[in-house]
């Protein structure tokens, strides 16, 4: 039977660029406004919830950073909440939306980067166990939230986590070298699809692996390293799992990236 699933990523809730859900209010109770990007993005997010809900996913996986951190290398300077529970509140209320339409999956949730979500996933644990997830065994600590998630789907294997190296040039290069590194793994059969995410970037290579797109808004970060190369590619990704495909010897995944045109770069006049 086939099985369905879905990946979100890189949602960066508490940054100028990341998501943040209407009406919401700080801990102290101020309300916290969206600005153009943030309202465009939520759109968009609103507009995929409704496309997840006609999808009908079995499993949901929620891959790393969910919330943006304190920022500490610009001292907070692009963060639109500069406080982690208003950050997690912020993470849980956008991801409310999804888990509402999504009904009876299975929530799973991989740990980002310790600079934005702190070390051992703290941040992550909380948002994981507010949106009902599902523990799995893995390595490194947490219990809802663990670095590396090997999924079994009817005998299909798929391994997310959430980091890869970036290339800005040749952004299918860390992929392949992950895939090289997959098969030359003695401990097990190889994923039969790899999800990684981190780059903000949509890729995919054969039906072997993948990164994903983000919810969140080219930085000053980005800007800094490329303008033009580091755009990030905003979305979610649709995954159809056939376990009578591998057993035929094709591919059993089959990758759909859900992506939104950002808004055109303003133009200043003489």
């Amino acid at each position: 039977m086939t099985k369905k699933g879905i990946v979100v990523s890189d949602l960066h809730c508490g940054s100028f660029y990341g998501l943040l859900p209407p009406n919401f209010e700080t801990f102290e109770g101020v309300p916290k406004l969206q600005n153009p990007g943030q309202k465009f993005l939520w759109e968009c997010w609103l507009d995929f919830a409704n496309r997840v809900e006609s999808f009908e996913p079995h499993f949901v996986i929620v891959n790393g950073d969910d919330i943006d951190g304190m920022q500490q290398k610009s001292h907070g300077a692009e963060l639109s909440l500069t406080n982690w529970r208003d950050q997690r509140q912020a993470a849980i209320a956008t991801l409310k939306v999804l888990r509402s339409v999504t009904r009876k999956a299975k929530w799973y949730f991989v740990q980002g980067t310790p600079y934005h979500v702190g070390h051992f996933g703290s941040a992550e644990e909380d948002i994981a166990e507010a949106m009902g997830a599902t523990p799995y065994p893995g390595p490194g600590s947490g219990k809802l939230c663990r670095e590396v998630l090997l999924l079994n789907v009817e005998g299909v294997l798929i391994e997310s986590a959430h980091h890869i190296a970036f290339a800005s040039v040749y952004p299918a290069t860390p992929l392949d070298k992950e895939v090289r590194g997959a098969d030359a793994e003695r401990d097990g059969p190889p994923p039969d699809l790899m999800i990684r995410s981190h780059v903000h970037r949509k890729k995919q290579i054969d039906q072997r692996i993948i990164t994903t797109p983000c919810w969140e808004l080219q930085t000053r970060y980005q800007r800094k390293s490329y303008l033009h190369l580091v755009r990030p590619d905003i979305g979610g990704t649709y995954i159809t799992i056939d376990p009578v495909a591998k057993k035929a010897g094709y591919p059993p995944c089959q990758i759909k990236f859900e992506s939104y045109q950002v808004p055109k770069r303003p133009i200043a006049s003489l």
